[in-house]
């Protein structure tokens, strides 16, 4: 195999792997189902009429209702009405970024490229560190004039989540200047630091607020999932103009799927993926373990992705390439850095929501991709 060289995006990159033999690249859910989601599976005819006949807003309501309870957001605005389905979260961040439209981001960095690249289209971009975030120090934001700040939490491909005090410090601090706080929330089901109630912080606080929920990291679906915004009262009629523009209704039968996969979280399912993750984390530990000059960071980190440090961007270079030819496919981190890509040059990420035997197989094919290095 020969591979391209260009300045690739991260969802482009991913792409590419979907039909590879090892696919570590994207962080969608590509493990087998467990017992009892194997079970649902069996179910979906049932869902179907579901779907067919029961009104679509009261769908809608028990699979928002299931979906955040499950994650501790007891306080989300569902009696208000002001917690909206949508296809995807990068749909949903399609349409915050129409609203953002004129503003100036401070959003954290490093992040998923395509957050920072579906915004920038509309507004003005500032990096805002994972520290400055977590102590509410918004100097360099309001230096540079910023509107709105956008945070991951947790960060993907870092893992770091502003707890509880954290998180009212920032939405304290946006609301007393005046500053939209707008939060990612998609990786939360992987982290229990991160299930405190969101809501009633924001809430609390006074702050305009915007949260993007996703249900597609958790579930190995086939891609069938949905995300959901949540918004303050005052951001109400513009995010629902915005989302207006690109959905009129999402299929009742997915809710139905996702009110039901909720609720076999709450039943034991989430501790079963935060299983699988914390054991596949230490598949990649043990793995890397043994290789010269390459680490495992983030030792907190719980979601379903994982960084590795090499001693230098061109051994981390040749390592990615190393594996393509072998058929494994992991993503560079430059692209998580998109103020500053030469600070993720070195590194390279893998995702963990795999069945552990690929991911031992990956690790296997990494270990002689790094070997051949110093041959």
């Amino acid at each position: 195999m020969s591979e391209r060289r260009t300045a690739l995006n991260l969802t482009e990159l991913e792409q590419r792997a979907i039909d590879s033999p090892i696919n570590l690249s994207d962080g969608h859910p590509r493990q087998d189902p467990t017992g009892s989601q194997a079970k649902l599976i069996c179910r979906l005819p049932e869902f179907f009429e579901i779907a067919a006949v029961e009104p679509l807003a009261e769908i809608e309501r028990r699979a928002q209702a299931a979906f955040l309870g499950t994650l501790g957001q007891a306080r989300a605005p569902l009696d208000s009405g002001r917690v909206f389905s949508v296809y995807s979260s990068s749909v949903a961040t399609m349409a915050v970024a129409n609203v953002l439209t004129g503003h100036r981001v401070a959003l954290i960095h490093p992040t998923f490229d395509n957050i920072h690249d579906i915004l920038v289209r509309q507004a003005a971009m500032i990096p805002m560190s994972e520290d400055a975030c977590a102590e509410a120090d918004l100097s360099q934001a309001l230096a540079e004039n910023a509107t709105c700040v956008f945070v991951t939490t947790p960060n993907n491909p870092t893992g770091r989540v502003l707890d509880e005090p954290a998180l009212r410090r920032l939405a304290e601090a946006c609301a007393a200047n005046c500053l939209l706080l707008c939060l990612d929330v998609s990786f939360r089901g992987f982290d229990l630091r991160a299930q405190f109630d969101h809501y009633a912080v924001l809430e609390d606080s006074g702050v305009d607020y915007v949260v993007i929920e996703d249900t597609g990291k958790l579930w190995p679906m086939q891609e069938l999932k949905l995300g959901f915004v949540a918004v303050s009262e005052s951001m109400r009629a513009e995010v629902e103009h915005a989302l207006s523009d690109v959905l009129l209704a999402v299929s009742p039968f997915v809710l139905t799927l996702i009110e039901m996969l909720a609720v076999d979280a709450a039943q034991g399912g989430l501790a079963e993926l935060h299983r699988l993750i914390a054991e596949n984390r230490r598949i990649v530990s043990d793995a890397v373990g043994g290789l010269d000059r390459v680490e495992l960071l983030d030792p907190r980190s719980r979601i379903s992705v994982g960084r590795l440090r090499f001693r230098s961007p061109a051994d981390a270079d040749r390592t990615r390439r190393g594996l393509y030819e072998r058929g494994v496919h992991v993503l560079p981190c430059q692209q998580f850095h998109w103020a500053d890509q030469q600070e993720g040059a070195a590194l390279l990420r893998v995702a963990l929501a795999r069945n552990g035997a690929t991911l031992a197989e990956g690790m296997r094919r990494l270990a002689a991709a790094h070997a051949s290095l110093a041959a």
